[in-house]
């Protein structure tokens, strides 16, 4: 993983653990936490979006665009400019889904999130808006289809720098397959995401030790927590 990268990570995972260890006061911290969770997940576009984003802004036209989505406080404003400039940064449409999924507007994140997945000069952009989609399927209510999103997204992460997003997706993974009460199937991507996560280099280990945790945790405890949705 590259120092950028690395850095990028542990900035990630330190907000991500500051919600995370106020959890393990619970038997099953999720339970009646999970929104935090899902919320703080959604918010970390904030950091990748910035540095990812500069890479179009390259020219007076694509200037005018950054200063309009820079400009815009509201998801009506965002939208506006979106539409008014064409086709933007997937950083951009991270960002308008997390306002639509603020109001509940699900249908209308999910199509941003899929514009922004789509963004093939930003992988880690990508992989955020794809992770999402999984934790927008949970707020939903669909655990057992958010569960397989997270799983198949942890099993095919093996690029340089996506190491952290695939142990998060483990974590995901395991504990949504807990919640629509499908022990087994959590248990099983549990294992994967243990054995993933102690093969992989000292560094890159050391930014995702809150999944690790996570984890290890609900391998230790198994629980039944949800009928399978």
């Amino acid at each position: 993983m590259s120092s950028v990268n690395l850095k990028r990570q542990q900035k990630i995972n330190g907000q991500m653990k500051e919600v995370m260890d106020d959890f393990d006061r619970f038997e099953y911290f999720f339970a009646s936490n999970w929104k935090r969770i899902v919320y703080a997940a959604i918010a970390v576009v904030v950091l990748v979006g910035v540095i990812v984003s500069i890479k179009y802004f390259s020219n007076k036209s694509a200037l005018a665009a950054a200063r309009a989505y820079d400009k815009a406080e509201t998801v009506e404003q965002l939208q506006k400019a979106v539409n008014d400039h064409g086709k933007a940064p997937g950083a951009v449409y991270l960002r308008l889904a997390g306002m639509y999924i603020a109001q509940k507007d699900y249908a209308n994140a999910a199509k941003q999130l899929k514009l922004a997945a789509a963004d093939s000069k930003a992988p880690e952009i990508q992989w955020r808006a794809q992770l999402n989609m999984g934790y927008l399927a949970e707020l939903e209510g669909k655990y057992a289809e958010a569960a397989r999103m997270f799983a198949d997204f942890a099993k095919s992460r093996r690029e340089p720098g996506s190491a952290g997003y695939a142990a998060e997706a483990y974590a995901a993974s395991g504990r949504l397959y807990n919640l629509a009460g499908q022990g087994d199937a959590a248990a099983a991507i549990l294992k994967s995401g243990k054995s993933f996560i102690m093969g992989v280099s000292a560094d890159e280990r050391a930014v995702m030790q809150a999944f690790e945790s996570m984890i290890n945790s609900m391998l230790a405890n198994p629980v039944k927590a949800a009928k399978s949705k």
